[in-house]
């Protein structure tokens, strides 16, 4: 094979040198999203799991954003940091929740 995979019908090209496709960034942060909950900063997970309207494909171009993350980690300590801000910054009454991630998104694109 010449590198390449088929992936819901598409043929994708396989990443040898290393570096992450967004599919698998995609992979990473929707299964980092639907972990079980350790304490309440992960609770907010889901909210971040239901503003990517649970897809998780390269076709979603809420995701662009991951093209600015080299791995795995980068991706973790992000959600890890958006649901630090949701619960020392948000404010249910003020704003909602999907604004409130999706400027953090939009910072994440500069």
């Amino acid at each position: 094979m010449d590198g390449s995979f088929i992936f819901g019908g598409r043929v994708l090209e396989k990443q040898t040198d290393g570096v992450m496709t967004r599919s698998e960034k995609a992979e990473i942060l929707g299964n980092y999203l639907s972990q079980e909950p350790e304490n309440y900063r992960d609770t907010f997970k889901t909210d971040m799991y239901l503003f990517f309207d649970e897809d998780f494909t390269m076709d979603n171009p809420l995701l662009t954003f991951l093209d600015t993350f080299d791995n795995k980690k980068e991706i973790e300590n992000w959600v890890d940091f958006v649901a630090s801000q949701i619960v020392l910054k948000f404010d249910e009454e003020c704003e909602q929740i999907g604004d409130f991630i999706g400027e953090f998104i939009q910072l994440n694109k500069i």
